[in-house]
């Protein structure tokens, strides 16, 4: 059984055709179109270019909130007008197949759980640092979703701010503020590969940004011990593969915990196993679910 998995992200959409081991067989992708009102037949373009008809059932990430029961794309926002309250409907019709859809940030989680680092856990969370901060939550071997579907939503967690009294932690604490920061100190665009290789070389201006996103992680880590009490907490996102963060990160925390007398954990982090992969491996994980263990795959 292969499933043809999409994910849909702010700028790009990726595909690739993934059996039932989690193995990625094939790959794709193409720009979101500048319109997203035309990202329905775009993608049915790609998928028959790219795949024609050979794959059991389609399975979606995507950026947005996602209603597990009516199965609809971007609540709340422009994506679902535009086609979030029909991509699922239509392609089912289109391919004659069973089709799913997930939050992205949950599907990073699927993954993990499925086939990564949170393979053997009954509590874990994932933060991903990207454009944004993101994230999802899983106790007792059960995604948590919350009343209105934002349970892992760490990045409108509050943090003191200048101007502001307070911001949302993806607009002070995200990995493209970290690059826009030092960007900004050098007076030219940078990358976060440029970011991270001057950190690792020692640049003092760039090591003082670095530091401060390290403190306000440590800070939302250390947070959300003491909310939901996993059993690790792992760091997802371009950036976790660098050499430095993860025992950066974990001094830091090891040190915020220290100056709390009442402390009684020290929260533990890892990094997330799988990087740009990690949607498309958790929305077919989450497709195997919702139809092969009831039958209603071909």
């Amino acid at each position: 059984m292969d499933i043809l998995t999409i994910d849909i992200g702010g700028t790009m959409i990726k595909s690739g055709v993934i059996d039932r081991n989690g193995t990625i067989i094939s790959r794709g992708n193409f720009p979101m179109p500048a319109a997203y009102e035309q990202l329905t037949a775009h993608l049915i373009d790609h998928i028959e270019q790219h795949y024609g008809r050979m794959f059991d059932g389609i399975a979606i990430s995507s950026t947005g909130l996602v209603d597990p029961q009516t199965q609809e794309i971007g609540i709340g926002s422009v994506l679902y007008e535009a086609f979030g309250q029909s991509l699922v409907k239509e392609l089912a019709r289109y391919f004659h197949l069973p089709v799913s859809a997930e939050n992205d940030g949950n599907c990073a989680l699927l993954a993990e759980k499925w086939l990564g680092n949170g393979k053997n856990c009954k509590d874990f969370a994932t933060i991903v640092l990207g454009t944004s901060v993101g994230g999802a939550l899983m106790i007792n071997h059960q995604l948590v979703r919350g009343k209105h579907l934002v349970a892992g939503e760490f990045g409108y967690m509050l943090y003191p701010s200048d101007p502001k009294p307070w911001e949302i932690w993806s607009l002070v604490g995200s990995t493209r503020v970290l690059v826009e920061e030092v960007s900004q100190k050098f007076g030219k665009p940078l990358d976060g590969h440029q970011v991270a290789a001057l950190f690792e070389a020692g640049d003092t201006q760039t090591q003082a940004s670095v530091d401060t996103f390290i403190e306000k992680l440590a800070v939302g880590c250390y947070s959300l011990q003491y909310m939901v009490d996993p059993e690790k907490i792992l760091i997802g996102g371009g950036i976790s593969k660098s050499d430095f963060l993860l025992p950066a990160l974990q001094r830091e925390i090891n040190r915020l915990a220290a100056t709390i007398p009442s402390n009684i954990i020290v929260p533990q982090v890892e990094a997330c196993l799988f990087g740009n992969d990690s949607n498309l491996i958790g929305a077919c994980y989450y497709f195997l679910n919702k139809f092969e263990i009831k039958g209603q795959t071909k």
